[in-house]
């Protein structure tokens, strides 16, 4: 019996059966490859992404299917675990192994808002299908072509997920981030110029190099080596739970820092301190046994400087990087000013120059040094020939330099050669006048083209130097949201501490009703989180508050306030859809897949969003949407509570 092949054919779901088989297989165990569903947006007939080039991409690797939003889609997902749908212009790949089901987040959602977001989200989608592969033995040293073979190189340079390697026999080859480790970027990893060693795939010229790569216990003894104790070190947040942070020096040398090492008040939630992939500095301290220990409430970011991090091999760059510094932070006497936001007024360089407009309009000269063709006279035709007529002088002027056509015998009667003469003088300069003519249109079509390539440039270099300041500016805003989230947690502990010494601390409150204070509250943030350019565009929904909503709200503990009013803005603007984090479902009546949505005989449907991700009892908001776009806040919640 041959083994399966993977389709090498677009595959399009079509009616709500094909949607429903198309869920069950997915979640069928033994599934042999990857499989990427692409979703068209709402309104389009094709999706954003192009599935031929995704399938072009990923051949022999993954199964592409294309499903339409709308009744489709909405089948799919009723056959869908929560948190596993795909609709709306969504794509996701989906692996052999079925970890995904019950952690969504093994599966991310890549969002394509327009057809400029091809080429990045495609680029998403190959390297999910790529990681799924490796693991699967699709690909990589353990499923490679019996005539593959050890070969060395090296590293010419490192762009992105892949680099490029000139191997000694003079090829090249690439090396796949997903073929080294999957949570460290490349360039952690590989450099220019250092030399690499790995069995190479023959088919996709994949260079697998794994085997360079150190055990967790060579690892550790490098760490050990090169942190002596005492000294600052960078390591990387890999879990955070309640009394525990678990800190990564190096990929599998995992270190579990206590909360006692961590912070010293008992109120301080340690999610709200880290967060799972963040750099963070420490300080290596005794351990028994020779082993390792870290502690994280006696470093100044400010002042400690760490080690440089180790290289995971040899001639490698160093597999962490330091955090960004935090801007300062403006000690008033008022409140607190993290920053500004002001756009820089300076021009931006963007490497290279462009040509000055013209002071007038180009001249042909001036854009091609061109002129016009001087037309030449048309050869005499010589006794006995017919006369040529304006199209055999127009394509005699055009290139073809044949001779002029000899006459037939019945077109050879004798005329006045006066008469002759004077037809042929009339023909010639209407052939000339028609040849000027054309020779003038094309000169005027290739200054109007040049004219649009110039003012293309123009533009494409604003566009450029926009996006450069958009994103020193989405820079700036991220440090400096970092920072201001910090200082508020350090006020917060200031004031808990406050009030432990027993000094009274009066209340962050402006309403005595608790609903005015709440709305007060939801309105400050809509203020403080909505760009002004986007507020008219992004207004609050109406909404109401179910009878349990402000018993849930203080009954309910382990999540900040801040972050039920700050969800609470994402939803009624719309936003929290397009959050993976936020993981917006509706609500079922159980905890299975087939269990059925739930409802009011008043046309609300229930919906669920996630307070917290990836820890205990994670909390959840519970949300009715109304018919006519109004909202109505049931409850918060802990994670398995499915009632409204």
């Amino acid at each position: 019996m041959t083994e399966p092949r993977v389709p090498t054919r677009v595959r399009r779901v079509a009616s709500e059966d094909q949607a429903r088989e198309l869920a069950a297989e997915l979640q069928r165990p033994g599934r042999r490859w990857p499989v990427v569903v692409i979703s068209t947006p709402a309104g389009h007939s094709v999706p954003f992404v192009d599935p031929q080039r995704v399938l072009d991409d990923v051949a022999g690797l993954a199964e592409v299917v294309v499903i339409p939003t709308g009744d489709v889609s909405w089948e799919f997902s009723s056959g869908m675990p929560p948190d596993t749908q795909v609709y709306g212009g969504a794509s996701r790949v989906y692996g052999t192994e079925l970890d995904w089901v019950h952690q969504p987040r093994r599966s991310p959602l890549h969002f394509a808002y327009s057809t400029d977001e091809d080429a990045h989200v495609r680029e998403r989608l190959v390297g999910d299908v790529m990681r799924f592969a490796v693991r699967a033995g699709i690909v990589g040293a353990a499923r490679s072509a019996p005539e593959a073979a050890t070969i060395e190189g090296r590293v010419l340079g490192v762009l992105g997920t892949r680099a490029l390697v000139a191997t000694d026999d003079g090829g090249q080859v690439t090396v796949a981030e997903e073929l080294v480790l999957a949570d460290v970027p490349l360039a952690r990893v590989l450099a220019p110029g250092m030399r690499v060693t790995g069995v190479l795939d023959p088919v996709r010229r994949l260079l697998d190099v794994r085997g360079m790569l150190p055990d967790a216990d060579a690892l550790r003894r490098a760490v050990h080596r090169a942190y002596r104790v005492g000294q600052v070190v960078l390591g990387r947040v890999e879990s955070v739970e309640d009394d525990v942070v678990c800190v990564a020096l190096a990929p599998g040398v995992r270190v579990r820092v206590r909360r006692a090492d961590i912070t010293g008040n008992d109120l301080d939630l340690l999610s709200d301190l880290f967060t799972v992939g963040e750099v963070i500095l420490a300080r290596r301290v005794p351990a028994p046994l020779d082993g390792l220990a870290l502690r994280l409430d006696d470093v100044d970011e400010s002042e400690d400087r760490p080690v440089p991090a180790i290289a995971l091999l040899d001639g490698g760059p160093p597999w962490l990087e330091p955090p960004e510094p935090e801007p300062e932070l403006a000690r008033l006497d008022g409140p607190l000013v993290v920053g500004s936001l002001a756009e820089p007024h300076e021009p931006v360089d963007l490497g290279g120059t462009r040509p000055a407009p013209p002071s007038g309009p180009p001249t042909p000269a001036d854009l091609f040094g061109l002129r016009p063709a001087d037309v030449g006279p048309v050869p005499t035709p010589a006794d006995g020939q017919r006369k040529p007529t304006p199209g055999d002088v127009a394509a005699w002027h055009a290139g073809g330099h044949d001779a002029l056509p000899s006459p037939t015998a019945a077109e050879a009667s004798p005329e006045p050669a006066g008469k002759a003469t004077r037809d042929l003088s009339l023909s010639l300069d209407a052939a000339r006048s028609r040849v000027g003519a054309l020779e003038k249109e094309l000169l005027d079509d290739k200054v109007r083209r040049r004219q649009v390539e110039l003012e293309v440039d123009r533009l494409l270099g604003r566009v450029g130097e926009l996006t450069e300041r958009l994103d020193r500016s989405e820079r700036r805003a991220e440090q400096q949201a970092t920072a201001l989230r910090k200082a508020r947690q350090e006020a917060a502990r200031l004031r808990r501490r406050l009030g432990d010494a027993g000094v009274e601390v009066p209340e962050e409150r402006y309403f005595a009703d608790d609903e005015e204070q709440l709305r007060f509250e939801v309105l400050t943030e809509w203020a403080r989180a909505i760009p002004a350019a986007e507020k008219s565009g992004r207004p609050l929904a109406d909404y109401t508050l179910g009878p349990r909503f402000l018993a849930s709200l203080t009954e309910v503990e382990g999540v900040s306030r801040e972050r039920v009013v700050w969800t609470l803005v994402m939803v009624l603007t719309g936003l929290a859809l397009d959050m993976n984090g936020l993981q917006v479902h509706r609500l079922r009546t159980g905890p299975g897949g087939d269990d059925p949505f739930r409802h009011r005989d008043d046309g609300a449907v229930c919906w669920r969003v996630s307070l917290q991700v990836n820890t205990p009892s994670a909390r959840r908001l519970h949300y009715w949407k109304l018919p006519g776009g109004a909202y109505e806040l049931s409850r918060v919640v802990l994670h398995d509570d499915v009632e409204p």
